[in-house]
């Protein structure tokens, strides 16, 4: 069960598109909250954009990273059993720009022969670009390779990590971070429904990472999330207020998932050979699938 659903969602990371988000208007408010809250930018409209509540990165930064290395453990709540967790490993670095239509639509995957997390060999496959479709079907294209792995059974949370390419033709490669403390999540509790008349506290605890929380829409029968807004605690005290007067301005609706992602990230410019923005990242992901009336 968890070893199909491991595959579905590393596939999905990569075919999935999400759909547009909706405009998001704040209407400024004077009350007293430790929680930022933004708009998601919207990407390009011909990107697809691998899902946040399993990605744990945004629309936007997927499109401006040339390269990722990623450890992410994710845990799905939707309520009493309905609650799942899995843990994967994803390696991609571009070559080159993909192009459709003579527009960019993301990267070519270089191979970097064997790559290895903590000693272990990530698998090789095909790096697949799903393109938004303009008339009736999307578009799959395949450009290059990239490395995932299933780390389900052996990720452990605030314990060093470290990427290996010794053979890169770029030459060896190593590069590592730290992953941050498990991440539970109190408030909202997975499967609720919740008032948008009342304030909505939320509540967390995890710690030696960054945390932000991102608020996506959900449709139950296509599955598709669109992150819509960004909630970002000022610090990471283990709670935060959502008045009931912003989320009477949380669009559409019923149904809602609060990605809580607890993160330590680096920015890479200079790697070994590479070229381009390199993101890396640890992350604890903890999604509350709610419902808002």
């Amino acid at each position: 069960m968890k070893k199909a659903l491991l595959i579905a969602i590393v596939f999905g990371l990569v075919l999935s598109g999400c759909q547009q988000p909706t405009d998001v208007r704040l209407v400024p408010e004077t009350y007293a909250t430790d929680l930022e809250i933004v708009p998601v930018l919207k990407p390009d409209t011909l990107i697809a954009s691998a899902p946040v509540d399993s990605s744990a990165i945004l629309p936007s930064e997927q499109a401006s990273y040339s390269g990722q290395f990623v450890l992410h453990n994710v845990k799905l709540d939707a309520g009493a059993g309905r609650i799942d967790s899995f843990a994967y490993s994803r390696v991609i670095v571009a070559d080159s720009v993909a192009r459709y239509v003579l527009r960019p639509v993301g990267f070519t995957g270089v191979d970097l022969g064997p790559v290895l997390l903590n000693g272990t060999p990530l698998i090789r496959v095909p790096h697949r670009i799903t393109v938004l479709a303009l008339s009736v079907r999307d578009t799959a294209l395949i450009r290059g390779i990239e490395y995932v792995g299933d780390l389900t059974q052996s990720y452990q949370p605030n314990t060093q990590y470290t990427w290996t390419a010794p053979l890169s033709p770029h030459g060896p490669i190593s590069i590592g971070i730290r992953s941050p403390d498990a991440l539970t999540v109190q408030s909202p509790v997975g499967g609720s429904t919740i008032s948008r008349s009342q304030d909505l506290l939320v509540r967390w605890k995890g710690g030696n990472g960054k945390l932000r929380i991102i608020v996506s829409t959900y449709n139950p029968l296509t599955k598709r999330t669109v992150p819509v807004l960004e909630l970002r605690p000022r610090r990471n005290t283990g709670t935060g207020l959502i008045p009931a007067s912003m989320l009477r301005q949380f669009p559409g609706g019923p149904f809602f998932v609060f990605t809580f992602i607890l993160s330590n990230r680096q920015e890479l410019t200079a790697v070994q050979g590479l070229t381009g923005k390199i993101l890396v990242q640890a992350a604890s992901v903890y999604n509350s699938y709610i419902k808002l009336q």
